[in-house]
């Protein structure tokens, strides 16, 4: 599957001003959460090697938060992102910062940020991860905390992944993702249900690296888009859940809820 790529120098689009959530400190991570806090059904992104700061990120988790779903992006590279080097080769710093971060030093954080969900009422648990993102989740859907969990353009995995993964999984690609080695192990699964679709057209990180002023790159990303809001769905059915005093002073101090 695939790594860095040229693909990732794409510039994420201007900055929101009309974000639905907010930042905070979840599960003692800097975080995006936007969303119904009375919602019993949570979604949590983990983003590529930029971190949770790309607007795009935002934008997509205040979709999935439309859809009556509570959500957090939470920095899970603790305000180390990868920086683009200056020259003719940005990626060069690529290794020696995978290195430092690998994927699976993540795993921790997930486990604190699941106990944050549950304690707060969310029995209905998705995952979507993008990119490096999209190699975390792997090392976390060994069991079944997550109903669904949904990679877009995922890099970093091995076929042992797609071997050992216990719940319902989506994946979305990039022809470069090269996610044919995902769809012939999970399509010979009988165990857990899998949808694996590629994108001929589109380039790695499209989903929340594209144009807005390109229509094929906006339509391509939305249908993604779509594709994980259906997978979400069909396993995520999304109730009112009791509030919390905690909840109910963040949604009075403006966090909207989407119901």
């Amino acid at each position: 599957m695939s790594g860095l790529s040229v693909d990732c120098c794409k510039p994420a689009p201007p900055a929101l001003d009309n974000a639905s959530g907010k930042e905070e400190v979840f599960a003692g991570l800097p975080s995006y959460v936007t969303g119904s806090p009375s919602s019993s059904a949570a979604v949590l992104f983990v983003t590529d090697v930029f971190g949770k700061s790309n607007p795009e990120s935002w934008k997509l988790a205040d979709k999935v938060a439309a859809a009556g779903y509570f959500v957090v992006v939470p920095d899970f590279l603790r305000g180390e992102p990868f920086v683009l080097q200056a020259g003719p080769n940005p990626l060069a710093g690529g290794p020696a910062w995978l290195a430092k971060h690998p994927p699976s030093e993540g795993v921790l954080d997930v486990k604190k940020v699941v106990e944050e969900l549950q304690s707060k009422g969310k029995s209905s648990l998705g995952f979507a991860g993008f990119c490096w993102g999209g190699k975390l989740i792997l090392e976390t859907g060994k069991d079944h905390t997550f109903k669904a969990i949904v990679q877009l353009h995922p890099s970093f995995v091995e076929p042992s992944d797609y071997e050992e993964v216990k719940v319902p999984i989506s994946v979305l690609a990039a022809p470069v993702d090269h996610a044919e080695i995902a769809e012939s192990i999970l399509s010979g699964r009988k165990d857990i249900e899998s949808f694996v679709k590629i994108f001929p057209n589109a380039s790695h990180g499209w989903t929340i690296r594209y144009d807005e002023n390109n229509l094929q790159e906006v339509a391509a990303a939305e249908e993604a888009h779509n594709d994980m809001l259906n997978w979400l769905g069909k396993f995520l059915p999304v109730t009112n859940c009791p509030v919390s005093k905690e909840a109910t002073a963040t949604a009075a101090e403006g966090q909207p809820e989407l119901l």
